[in-house]
């Protein structure tokens, strides 16, 4: 018999051979349940970092703090229109009413 089993017998006979191997289960438990907080923390770290834009998610990942914050207006660009019929600027957009930037894919 090996050591820890030696000593499970010799404090308490066999009732005490059933806490030995009880306490062998609690430290697989505890390390396991270590072992994924560590890879939970490791994966949060690793999303804050994507979203702070420290960590690039892909070569084209451009993102960059901008200047702008609530309630400032848009910058005034001029785009070429959709149908090729010239150019639009966004100032004529919402010089009457307000406007809405939809950026992003529908796909």
């Amino acid at each position: 018999m090996d050591v820890v089993t030696d000593a499970c017998l010799l404090s308490r006979g066999h009732q005490h051979i059933l806490v030995c191997r009880m306490s062998t289960v609690k430290k697989w438990l505890t390390g396991g349940f270590v072992g994924l907080g560590l890879v939970a923390i490791g994966a949060w770290g690793y999303y804050e970092a994507m979203k702070r834009a420290w960590i690039r998610y892909n070569e084209f990942d451009i993102r960059s703090e901008g200047s702008l914050s609530i309630g400032d207006l848009a910058p005034d660009l001029e785009l070429g229109a959709v149908d090729g019929s010239g150019s639009k600027r966004i100032s004529d957009f919402y010089a009457e009413k307000p406007a809405v930037l939809i950026f992003g894919s529908y796909t």
